[in-house]
């Protein structure tokens, strides 16, 4: 499995680009610029990624509404990502659950905005994320997949799963 048949990356932010944050046992995203700390693999994934591709950010970012994360604080963790790749756009969702937004995964809005605004066609794009919701809004929007396997996902049973980001461009 590799990207060789895409032009066009979707990627989830957290546990993709970032580590994830477990509070409480639960799965969370940063929520301070301290917290938000790069995944070694995605390092070594932005430095030596063809520059053919171009990139899209598709990422979930709830606690904008549940008052836990500073829009300020988000602004400067997509600025310390666009350091690192060059990304066609960023489409956040900073919708909760109950606002039943079509933005927030797993509703393709996201990924289906930057294919009508870009005109992309399904067979050129590609979605990584770590959980059923990033797959689920990828094949909403008809567009490929491929899951990250991760220490809290192994029970996610796909057929495009991946040890790391850098096996893909192998």
């Amino acid at each position: 499995m590799n990207l060789k048949n895409y032009k066009y990356i979707f990627l989830d932010r957290d546990g993709i680009v970032n580590d994830v944050i477990i509070r409480d046992s639960i799965i969370s995203s940063p929520r301070y610029l301290s917290e938000f700390k790069f995944r070694k693999d995605f390092l070594d994934f932005a430095k030596n990624i063809d520059k053919k591709y171009d990139f899209f950010l598709a990422t979930n970012q709830p606690d904008i509404k549940r008052n836990l994360l500073k829009k300020d604080d988000l602004n400067e963790m997509h600025e310390k990502l666009k350091k690192l790749l060059v990304f066609k756009e960023l489409f956040v969702c900073m919708h909760d659950d109950e606002d039943n937004c079509e933005c927030r995964k797993p509703k393709p809005g996201m990924i289906l905005k930057a294919m009508a605004k870009y005109n992309l066609k399904t067979d050129d794009c590609v979605m990584i994320g770590d959980s059923i919701k990033d797959i689920k809004a990828a094949n909403s929007a008809g567009i490929d997949a491929f899951l990250l396997e991760t220490n809290y996902n192994k029970h996610i049973t796909f057929n495009n799963k991946i040890q790391s980001l850098t096996s893909l461009i192998k």
